[in-house]
């Protein structure tokens, strides 16, 4: 390492054994818009550098440093060079041990100015400020809110805090140890428990040995002690510049080591939490709670957190291991249990107790009640309050036996096993028993501010399970079949089957007809397209119709664009007539009133001139709106707003709906499970005065080896239109 001459102010190499290393003073600050760096210091000669007004915190550190007794001083921003990524790599997984093992370590406030408050005091070691004793103004410093600045208040023995003036105003070992803790939400334990068997003020250490008594510090061993979860809310309010960074300024404090990879973002913390995996078997680490602020609604969340952030809203477990006084022994109780925890390319394996569990909650954008049937996975670990009970999360099973992914991760699920049936009703803030009115988020779906659980803890069994480990796209895995959500899905295509068009009897010529795809959901496919891509799952939607088991399937804008080109008649330039149609349909069957089985599932299909639909499938004007803009809406916006309008006329009140068609009220919905509701028609879909433009619909399911395919097949065909008489 490099050290800087408190005395020359120029820099000096040690690389040899940690032995062989002076004692030094080691600085802790936030960096400025200019900083003195090590080019700098190797480069220009002091009378330049004085100029500068980065300089000075050069200067008054090495000074107090002599008047401590101190002939070196380290800071990072003029003792590394950063234009070397190998030697920046090095000091980054390097830096916690460089501030343990300095004599002192001096906290630089450039932010805040004690004299606006206080009058200094002269002593031998510099000016100094005595705080009230409830003073807490210079929290107001940005320092507090850097990443960086965590493990260099824990690493240092000692650590002492100056203003903008370089007067000391306390230091963290004495009169501002409690006001640090609380602000901080660090254990007071981390910083009064001996480090080593020295009475006094400790020595430097070296090799993690302490040179005065030669025992080994046991700052390790005490981070070590305290839950992954519980550090992790140290830094949750923490910010760096870097992204990356927010992984890497906390590798001492899990006493790891990483290759640096800048430009991976959010990657690095996914990189550090695996890196804890292997380490520690920590159940705690999946004790993060996030909304949809974090997990974006087309991508599935695995269970490892995005950020620190996220950890920033603690469970009270029992957040440590049992320390005895000053025995670097441990007491191994449920939280220091080791457990299975591996890693897989996708997921992470884990025993866990597994018990079924139904969730519901309001959905307020549909008003409706909705029941999902999902899991409990049980931690290892304990609440601080009640040893027995347990906190678990809420999972829900995919494609295979034991494959898992979280869900509602703002929520985690107390399990007391004293009772056997168990039902409680837990919000996204903890303590709350009314729930929160709902921020609407327009391009993400809704997410449910309370939910009530119910289970019954005789259903548990422990098992090793496969939970996902990062977020993916929700086509990377299939969801397992449910038959309680209806048909089976599958991809959707739009297949054209007929075109015709006849002028006279004797004439008949050919059209050329485009459909377009509008908004839908689901996806429609073409054939005539090649597909990049692993169909997006999806699922049926329920319809709460008396009488028949319906699904609603699909709900697809269309565009047809056909024009005549007709051959005999080469002066013929007519315009194409364009229809635009809303195309429904879904699956139903009959309800058998004894228990002789299912019927199968049959399909059925509606169609309609797209203006009337919207206009009577539409509860309010701002409604209205909304469907006919739906086009200019970014994809995730159309998937939400025809899934709302999905689910809206799933309701009973929506069965007998007619709208005015062709002449006649035509149903919404069929009024039976007859085949010949799997087609329907309209005369005329295009606004031409010359053409009849007659479209046919039919929906057509085709399975085999365990895959689904629905196909929505059209006609087309165009008769001249009667001409019109007049009274003479």
């Amino acid at each position: 390492m490099r050290l800087l001459n408190a005395y020359t102010i120029r820099l000096e190499s040690f690389n040899g054994a940690e032995s062989d290393i002076p004692p030094y003073v080691i600085l802790s600050h936030t960096w400025g818009d200019e900083e003195i760096t090590f080019q700098d210091i190797t480069q220009q000669p002091l009378e330049n550098l004085q100029c500068r007004e980065a300089f000075y915190k050069v200067q008054e550190c090495c000074a107090q440093a002599r008047r401590n007794g101190y002939g070196y001083v380290w800071i990072d921003t003029c003792c590394i060079d950063k234009t070397s990524s190998a030697e920046l790599s090095e000091a980054i997984n390097s830096m916690f041990k460089w501030y343990q093992q300095a004599s002192l370590c001096y906290v630089f406030l450039s932010d805040f100015d004690t004299t606006l408050s206080y009058r200094f005091a002269h002593t031998s070691t510099g000016r100094v400020v005595h705080f009230l004793p409830a003073d807490t103004s210079f929290f107001s410093s940005r320092w507090f809110t850097r990443g960086w600045t965590l493990q260099e208040l824990i690493a240092p023995r000692h650590v002492s805090f100056f203003d903008k003036g370089w007067i000391n105003f306390g230091s963290r070992d004495d009169e501002l140890l409690d006001r640090l803790c609380h602000k901080t939400g660090i254990s007071s334990h981390l910083f009064v428990e001996p480090r080593c068997k020295c009475p006094g003020p400790y020595p430097a250490v070296r090799d993690g040995v302490c040179v005065g008594c030669t025992a080994l510090d046991t700052l390790p061993q005490t981070l070590d002690s305290f839950t992954v979860s519980v550090k992790m809310r140290w830094a949750s309010s923490r910010v760096t510049t870097r992204k990356e960074d927010s992984a890497y300024c906390l590798l001492g404090l899990f006493n790891l080591n990483m290759p640096m990879l800048y430009g991976e973002g959010d990657k690095a913390f996914l990189r550090l939490q695996e890196a804890i995996i292997r380490q520690s078997k920590d159940h705690s680490i999946l004790l993060w709670r996030g909304g949809f602020d974090i997990t974006s609604y087309s991508r599935i969340p695995g269970c490892l957190a995005p950020s620190p952030s996220t950890f920033n809203k603690p469970i009270h477990i029992l957040g440590r291991r049992v320390f005895r006084g000053t025995s670097s022994a441990f007491e191994f109780d449920s939280v220091g249990s080791i457990t299975l925890m591996e890693l897989t390319d996708t997921a992470m394996q884990m025993d866990l107790w597994i018990c079924p569990c139904t969730v519901s909650f309001f959905n307020f954008m549909t008003g409706k009640q909705v029941e999902r049937a999902l899991s409990l996975g049980i931690l290892d670990l304990a609440y601080d309050d009640d040893y027995l009970v347990r906190p678990a999360l809420l999972l829900e099973q995919l494609g295979t036996i034991n494959l898992y992914r979280r869900v509602y991760h703002m929520f985690v699920v107390p399990v007391d096993p004293r009772q056997a049936y168990g039902s409680c009703e837990i919000s996204v803030d903890e303590g709350q028993s009314v729930p929160l009115t709902p921020k609407i988020i327009s391009d993400r779906l809704p997410y449910p501010s309370t939910l009530k659980v119910s289970r019954h803890l005789n259903q548990a069994t422990q098992r090793k399970v496969d939970i996902l480990r990062h977020q993916s796209h929700d086509n990377v895995v299939s969801r397992r079949p449910s038959y309680r959500l209806g048909p089976k899905s599958g991809p959707v295509y739009l297949v054209q089957k007929a075109i015709e068009v006849r002028h006279t009897s004797n004439e008949t010529g050919t059209l050329i007809c485009t459909a377009i795809s509008g908004v839908s959901q689901p996806h429609l496919s073409n054939y005539d397209v090649r597909t990049t891509q692993i169909p997006s799952p999806w699922t049926f939607g329920k319809c709460q119709h008396p009488g028949v088991d319906r699904y609603f399937g699909g709900i697809h804008f269309v565009s047809f664009s056909v024009d005549d080109q007709f051959s005999s008649d080469c002066s013929h330039n007519k315009e194409a007539s364009v229809g635009q149609v809303v195309i429904i349909w879904g699956m139903h069957r009959k309800i058998k009133a004894d228990d002789g089985g299912d019927t199968p599932w049959s399909p059925w299909c509606r169609v309609f001139n797209r203006l009337v639909f919207i206009k009577y499938v539409s509860t309010s004007a701002e409604e209205t709106r909304s469907l006919e803009m739906c086009d200019a809406l970014d994809s995730i916006k159309k998937q939400v707003r025809l899934q709302l309008c999905r689910s809206q006329l799933c309701s009973a009140n929506w069965q007998h709906l007619r709208i005015p068609q062709d002449s006649e009220q035509k149903a919404l919905f069929p009024s039976s499970c007859e085949d010949d509701w799997a087609e329907d028609q309209m005369f005329d879909i295009a606004d031409d005065p010359a053409m009849n433009t007659h479209l046919a619909i039919r929906i057509v399911m085709t399975e085999g080896l365990g895959r689904t395919l629905y196909e929505i097949q059209f006609d087309i065909d165009q008769t001249p239109k009667a001409p019109q008489s007049y009274d003479v």
